[in-house]
């Protein structure tokens, strides 16, 4: 009985063991999405500059779906703005060029960049 009791304590003991580990874990790997995603933020906007030509003095808003293959060349999946000129303008300057000096391959998802007048033009980005 004495035996059971002890299995028993420590089959509990290392489930709560393993739990915690697991936490620590995806931790560690939402850091590393986090540090991903702000790098490729920062890419995108040395990218783009600021298009004030385009933008006459307004705030826009640009939402881009995006995938990074194998070789880390962009390729946009869908832009959605109501500004047919900037929607063109960011495609033209993300889609099919090449992120160097970063290993992003697989990477896939939706970025919104804000095109702020009132911050001094600049892109701010919600991913």
């Amino acid at each position: 009985m004495k035996n059971i009791s002890l299995i028993i304590a420590t089959i509990f003991m290392l489930s709560f063991t393993a739990m915690g580990n697991e936490g620590k874990a995806n931790k560690n790997l939402n850091k590393k999405t986090v540090t991903v995603k702000t790098i490729l933020a920062n890419k995108f906007k040395s990218m783009l500059g600021y298009p004030s030509f385009i933008l006459n003095e307004a705030n826009e808003i640009v939402m881009v779906a995006y995938l990074i293959d194998e070789n880390d060349v962009i390729h946009i999946k869908e832009i959605s703005s109501s500004n047919v000129e900037l929607k063109k303008y960011v495609f033209k300057h993300l889609d099919g060029k090449k992120i160097k000096n970063v290993k992003m391959e697989g990477l896939s998802g939706i970025v919104k960049l804000h095109f702020n007048v009132s911050n001094k033009q600049k892109i701010n980005f919600q991913y």
